[in-house]
């Protein structure tokens, strides 16, 4: 599915010499062990002033791919660069849910270019991650392009070398509370990056256990809950000056 969403210009990119194309995987957890899984593509701008030139829509396939009727939510925009970032989203429930919308980006024929996140997600009501399996990317075979049915272009390995300096792809884990264990190329206590290798994969590990008690409680209840510790500690302070008057007394 997905796959047209990641890379529905890579084959016509690739031949632009200088093209990139910026793929973000980012997963945030929430307190409860739920959250959204979020999909950016960013074409630079002298790519995309080249496939407007082809009469080539880059968002258009996965647009209509993913629909209202989809669970995802999109979204396109011209950054300050001048290039074009589409973003797509949606909310997942618990860890087998996150596992399972992480697994239909890769839900593609091997021969086509993805993004490939093999990964086991486990979450607690308690806001506790982990996450075991593998990452990368996979090069298009072809660039699906024939002459008198014979497939005509780059090799898969000219395509894969053309793919490795055009595509940059991370996975980004965001989780609420402190990350214990990790692989990553970078971490900061609660977010985890990886950069996702061409043509290959790389190991994926991140154990993260849940925030305080604090981190449970809705915010509406944040004002009465104040109210209530600071009478406690008002009492308590007018129940030792009590004291103290009586035994002076």
């Amino acid at each position: 599915m997905t796959v047209r969403a990641l890379f529905a210009v890579t084959g016509l990119a690739l031949l632009l010499v200088g093209c990139r194309i910026d793929v973000g995987t980012e997963v945030a957890f929430d307190t409860r062990g739920g959250g959204e899984l979020g999909l950016t593509v960013r074409i630079d701008g002298a790519t995309l002033r080249e496939l407007d030139r082809a009469g080539v829509d880059p968002g258009l396939d996965v647009e209509l791919t993913l629909g209202p009727d989809s669970g995802w939510t999109t979204g396109r925009r011209v950054d300050a660069d001048g290039g074009l970032v589409l973003t797509f989203a949606r909310s997942f429930v618990d860890g087998e849910d996150a596992t399972a919308l992480l697994r239909e980006l890769s839900a593609v024929a091997p021969q086509d270019p993805a993004i490939r996140l093999d990964v086991m997600v486990t979450t607690t009501s308690r806001g506790a991650v982990r996450i075991d399996g593998t990452g990368g990317v996979s090069p298009p075979a072809t660039l699906g392009v024939s002459l008198d049915d014979e497939v005509v272009g780059p090799t898969g390995e000219e395509l894969a070398a053309l793919v490795a300096d055009a595509v940059r792809a991370e996975l980004v884990v965001r989780v609420p509370g402190r990350i214990v264990a990790d692989d990553a190329d970078v971490s900061d206590g609660r977010v985890a990056r990886w950069a996702l290798p061409v043509g290959s994969t790389r190991p994926v590990m991140l154990a993260a256990e849940g925030p305080g008690w604090w981190a449970q409680v809705p915010g509406w209840a944040w004002p009465p809950l104040l109210a209530v510790v600071g009478a406690a500690a008002w009492a308590l302070r007018s129940r030792s000056r009590q004291r103290s008057e009586q035994r002076s007394g």
